[in-house]
């Protein structure tokens, strides 16, 4: 090989190497995102003393046509998914967590929307609309039904969201760089922050293009001639994001699981970060919000009929998370 050969191989491989960085870019903010929210609920105090929530301690039943077996449904499906997605932490290959995202994105999700549905049917709200049950997820979140750990969100308009429950510095937005490692609760809260924020300008983005249709139909979102314009002002994105309720940790796994449906889970394959530690941050988050749907469950139906539920399945983590902290709060 001449030299001129070598100097373009080389040439080549380091461009090979710049895009494959360039392409893991996405995932590995995303790996931050997560990282953030579980140093986020970790850190906080308190994590399992619902006690101290006036609403934990004024649950009970409002379903007057309460069928436990569908809540044993539901739990069953919720605990079956989270044993699934925990299959893989008995692995010590990095590349199997890697190449397993793809079904892990939608087990985490449905996992803690299954648990929380569960909750829903003790109080009558139960539906099978994803949308309508993370709304109702906001709702709660909003009205303090649920620990600070996860009590976070982010509403208003086009440009100027407020965050709730986040201690955030003055621009914490400025100069952020999605890649940068997290090593206090101040930079995982302004990681959150984004996350909440690009969660929500997606929202906005998706439902104007499953909308468009109705949106041309309404002359605020129309031209001269009666057609739908083309580019959004301020104005426009207002009205939409009007209509979009809060933000939440729900609506982060929500976009989660969506990602398991597009190409952009190849921007992962081209990641160089710990696919183990990712996992891991991934249950912990799964593990607290299911805890946390049991929680209230059981104390809707009492510890008996809850235990009727529980035992016969004989999960490792739903079985842990009753005797280490949903028994203490008898």
């Amino acid at each position: 090989m001449s030299g001129l050969e070598l100097m373009q191989a080389r040439l080549a491989a380091l461009k090979e190497r710049q895009e494959k960085a360039k392409k893991a870019i996405p995932s590995r903010v995303i790996y931050n995102h997560f990282f953030a929210i579980n140093y986020h609920i970790q850190a906080t105090n308190g994590l399992y003393e619902l006690k101290k929530l006036k609403y934990y301690n004024e649950i009970k039943v409002k379903n007057d046509a309460l069928d436990l077996t569908v809540c044993k449904k539901l739990l069953w499906n919720a605990w079956s998914t989270e044993e699934a997605f925990n299959l893989t932490s008995k692995v010590e290959t990095d590349d199997f967590y890697k190449f397993a995202l793809h079904w892990h994105f939608p087990q985490a999700y449905y996992s803690a929307y299954l648990a929380m549905t569960a909750f829903h049917e003790t109080q009558g709200i139960a539906n099978d609309n994803h949308e309508k049950s993370i709304k109702l997820f906001g709702n709660s979140v909003k009205d303090g039904h649920y620990p600070d750990s996860i009590s976070f969100y982010a509403n208003g308009l086009h440009e100027v969201f407020v965050y709730h429950g986040l201690e955030l510095p003055k621009d914490f937005d400025k100069g952020f760089n999605g890649l940068s490692k997290i090593e206090s609760l101040e930079e995982a809260q302004t990681q959150l922050a984004m996350f909440l924020k690009t969660t929500r300008v997606e929202n906005a983005k998706n439902k104007r293009k499953r909308g468009e249709k109705e949106l041309a139909k309404k002359k605020d979102f129309q031209n001269g001639k009666g057609q739908l314009v083309k580019a959004f002002r301020k104005k426009h994105w207002d009205l939409l994001y009007r209509t979009i309720p809060e933000t939440t940790l729900l609506n982060i796994l929500y976009r989660l699981r969506l990602k398991a449906n597009y190409k952009d889970i190849e921007t992962f394959m081209h990641a160089d970060f710990d696919f183990k530690s990712f996992h891991q941050c991934l249950g912990n988050i799964i593990s607290y919000l299911n805890f946390v749907h049991e929680a209230y469950l059981h104390k809707a139906i009492g510890n008996g009929p809850y235990l009727g539920i529980l035992m016969p399945f004989k999960g490792e983590y739903s079985i842990e998370r009753y005797n280490k902290y949903i028994k203490p709060l008898l």
